[in-house]
């Protein structure tokens, strides 16, 4: 198990700045509690630990983003398979019950 942190800065409720001074951990880690992980490990100053992180989160942004966009044209190509529901539509039958 590592040592204690010489500095700990709660920065949020999510959000954990540790700074170590001295041994293999020394430096700044930033921890994300939501995400369970650490976004910037011994980086040299608090300032490179949070610009990690955000580069951190821009591209995994950018994954997000990705993956959305190919869904939604996957939903779009297999939807528009199917006929119009106006079309069939009668007194009878006002909704669809999926």
């Amino acid at each position: 198990m590592s040592k204690p942190a010489d500095n700990v800065i709660e920065v949020s409720d999510t959000l954990t700045l540790c700074e170590y001074k001295t041994g293999g951990n020394k430096g700044f880690w930033l921890y994300d509690k939501t995400r369970g992980m650490n976004l910037a490990l011994r980086e040299n100053t608090e300032t490179d630990a949070f610009v990690k992180a955000l580069h951190y989160y821009q591209t995994r942004l950018e994954e997000i983003e990705e993956a959305h966009d190919d869904l939604a044209e996957k939903i779009t190509v297999f939807i528009s398979q199917f006929p119009d529901y106006d079309r069939y539509q009668t007194d009878d039958f006002d909704e669809f019950d999926i």
